[in-house]
């Protein structure tokens, strides 16, 4: 029945504690007060319910003329009226979903449209805190642009993009990974979140060339306006960041009666009683709501692919023919030409010299290759016997010299080349025993470093960003060059791990154990508690970062395997979901008129599954394929199939611009893959069509530990399994994790 008959009589819609009560105001309107637990929600306007904006600055607000209540549906229609004459034609469904959710479905259409009217925008949202004397005091999630601590001193957001003191803080969906915003108050815990649901994020070459206004934007923008103390909390069709530092400015959609201008959002109330409880319930909401794709590989061509390829690009060194006095991977490879750029070697991080190394010295033993052994063995080699200070810190990145010259190492080392890097040198070492190699050299060059770590370890359990390896002070130390601490969580795995190896010849000897837990103590205080993950993409501003998330999701379920604390494993579980929410989760497909201008990115491949790598900058590449072992693990701890999803959409998805099939380059290596891109802007247009040593890493190291746990680097075979097959291996795993060398653990363990 029409509510207009009741419209005094108060809640007419109720979704959990979330209710609609429709109020009759002057000249026969309506307009919609939403409450939550009893306590108001205003909109936008106070006063109108339906808020649009015109030619950028003057308000068309308005109340609706009928609204009829059929069971959990509340259909409202207005008409808003330009002083022109263009009519604004408003339908607005209001769906109760239940548990706090509304679905809001809106439809505008124009007629009699007046020129003079020029554009505009439509706006959905709440004023969700009128006494907002600063904006810290409430807390804010928008995906891979917006954390608790962005504008904290450690959260170091570089000051391009807004700062605490800003109004505008909106965001297009293009630029984030999926159309959401949250808002929470901590002193009440009152939480709202509001998801564009359905989005096909279209648009054409002329947003990416600055164009203002066109019809066929058809994308959204979330945010937060903060002015005269008020926050709102707000969704904006199509997609402006108007008035954002370092937007990419308005977008409009033009005044005329074709136009389709719709859409559909989830609106979501809840009180939740923690900052990352309510970013993991909004982004779970979110991800269930547009349940990404995944596009499947074959794992086993692309892992024999990436190893082929590694071969293919080997640079000799002099003993083998070659002309380096040091064996290893160019930097990076031209993916024009398909030929190497700059031999030069880092152990980590970008460089991954000894992982790749590790991978085909394994896979020559696997196969009994012997060319593949000596190759690896020589990079393996080389890392642990020269690149160490007399005090055990390792010297990162090494410039091999030509045709007999001895090359040098470049200035400064840091904990995550070192650590990245000596992780692998422990995975070497103990997969070389357990197969009956001897390599105790290997083993001896982690410990020493390890010994450094300990030596080097501050009281409060942290370390420091980087060391300048060229010096040591009067104290015998080799002093500081950033005092940052954040890096600290990249040494929990190595140490956890050298823990284990070290256990080969120095049994009960917990050192490395005890440095581990107290590094991990730090991070759980510094960076779980806080929720600052940051400075891990150490060639970027030390800020927010999608990698950070992934140091802290291995350093704390390394943790909890060694030590079985609940507290660890809840840890991880926090880091997985910060992590995933810098991964796209939605389409983002070219402009509809693309037509025939060149991509780097494919342009009929998905987005979903590559990552946006920092706060600053929209840059994106394939670093979610480190991840897809340690969420697949999480699984298994928890039984929770979203992790599954997220560890297919890590091993599969992230290789949609690799060249497994040769489809992309054709005769050319398979383990080929640009390194990074722009999604947004001129879409797919702009990156570095390059691929380094990294993004095969990035594939093969949770291959490598699926088959160190499983026997399989194809996470598909391994879900052949039976669940108990499975757990039963996870829990071998938890016990050696990456460091099996072969010990007896019949004892600890039952099938």
């Amino acid at each position: 029945m029409p509510c207009s008959l009741f419209a005094n009589d108060g809640t007419v819609l109720v979704s959990g504690d979330v209710s609609i009560t429709v109020k009759a105001v002057d000249e026969g309107l309506y307009k919609l007060n939403f409450s939550y637990q009893g306590t108001p929600i205003p909109t936008i306007n106070p006063d109108a319910t339906i808020f649009l904006e015109l030619a950028g600055s003057k308000e068309l607000s308005g109340n609706y003329s009928s609204c009829e209540l059929n069971g959990n549906t509340l259909t409202c229609q207005a008409l808003l009226t330009t002083s022109l004459g263009t009519n604004f034609n408003v339908s607005d469904i209001y769906i109760a979903k239940g548990n706090g959710i509304i679905e809001l479905q809106r439809k505008i259409q124009l007629s009699n449209s007046k020129a003079g009217d020029c554009f505009f925008n439509s706006f959905f949202g709440f004023r969700t805190d009128e006494q907002a004397t600063n904006l810290t005091r409430n807390e804010y999630f928008i995906p891979a642009v917006w954390y608790k601590g962005n504008f904290t001193v450690t959260g170091n957001i570089p000051k391009h993009i807004p700062q605490v003191n800003d109004t505008y803080f909106y965001y297009r969906e293009d630029r984030i990974t999926l159309p959401l915003v949250m808002f929470r108050n901590p002193r009440t815990n009152f939480t709202l979140s509001i998801i564009h649901k359905d989005s096909k994020c279209e648009t054409v070459i002329a947003d990416g060339n600055g164009i203002d206004t066109g019809a066929d934007y058809q994308f959204g923008s979330l945010g937060i306006k903060r002015e005269n103390n008020v926050i709102y909390t707000n969704f904006i069709y199509p997609g402006s960041e108007a008035g954002r530092r370092g937007g990419r400015g308005p977008r409009h959609h033009p005044v005329q009666d074709d136009l389709v201008h719709e859409y559909n959002l989830e609106l979501c109330f809840s009180s939740v009683n923690d900052y990352a409880t309510a970013v993991k319930d909004s982004w779970g909401h979110a991800f269930e709501l547009y349940n990404p794709t995944i596009y499947p590989v074959n794992l086993d061509v692309t892992y024999h692919g990436i190893i082929e390829t590694l071969m293919y690009y080997y640079g000799e060194d002099t003993s083998m023919g070659g002309k380096y006095d040091a064996a290893g991977w160019p930097f990076e490879v031209d993916l024009t030409t398909f030929k190497p750029r700059n031999y030069d070697y880092q152990m980590g991080f970008v460089g991954m010299q000894v992982a790749t190394g590790y991978y085909i010295y394994r896979e020559g033993v696997e196969t009994g290759n012997n060319d593949m052994i000596k190759k690896g063995e020589a990079v393996l080699n080389f890392w642990a016997s020269k690149s160490q200070t007399s005090l055990g810190l390792p010297r990162d990145w090494y410039d091999p010299g030509w045709w007999g010259k001895t090359g040098t190492f470049r200035d400064g080392s840091n904990l995550r080349v070192n650590t990245g890097g000596m992780e692998s040198l422990i995975a070497a070492w103990a997969f070389a025993k357990r197969s009956g190699i001897e390599k105790p050299e290997w083993l001896e060059a982690c410990k020493r470093y390890g010994d450094w770590l300990i030596d080097n370890q501050n009281e409060d359990g942290s370390y420091y960003f980087s060391y300048n390896h060229k010096v040591i002070n009067a104290q015998g130390k080799h002093p500081v060059t950033n005092s940052n601490k954040f890096l600290t969580i990249c040494a929990v795995r190595y140490l956890v791990e050298l823990h284990i190896a070290a256990q080969a010849d120095s049994p009960g000897d917990n050192k490395y154990r005890e440095a581990a837990e107290k590094a991990g103590d730090f991070c759980y205080k510094n960076i779980h508690n806080t929720y600052t993950y940051v400075s891990c993409v150490i060639d970027n501003p030390q800020t927010y970062d999608s990698e950070s998330g992934q140091m802290a999701l291995n350093g704390f379920l390394a943790l909890y395997d060694l030590t079985k604390d609940a507290k660890w494993l809840t840890a991880a579980e926090q880091a997985a979901t910060y992590t995933e929410s810098w991964v796209h989760c939605m389409e983002i497909p070219v402009e509809n008129d693309k037509g025939n201008r060149p991509t780097k990115y494919p342009r009929d491949r998905s987005i979903v599954g590559q990552h946006i790598i920092a706060m600053g900058h929209a840059g994106a590449d394939l670093g979610f394929a480190w991840s897809s072992f340690a969420f697949y693990r999480l699984y298994l701890e928890t039984g929770n199939e979203h992790y599954l999803k997220v560890a297919r959409i890590s091993a599969h998805n992230s290789k949609q611009s690799m060249n497994w099939d040769q489809s992309l380059f054709p005769g050319q290596q398979r383990g080929l893959q640009m390194e990074v891109f722009n999604v947004s802007g001129l879409r797919r247009e702009n990156g570095a069509f390059t691929c380094l040593n990294w993004n095969y890493a990035a594939h093969l190291d949770p291959m490598f530990r699926f088959k160190d746990a499983f026997g399989t680097p194809n996470m598909e075979e391994v879900e052949k399994m039976s669940w108990e097959d499975r757990k039963y291996y996870n829990d071998i795993y938890s016990h050696v994790q990456s460091a099996n060398w072969g010990q007896d653990i019949s004892s600890t363990v039952n099938r």
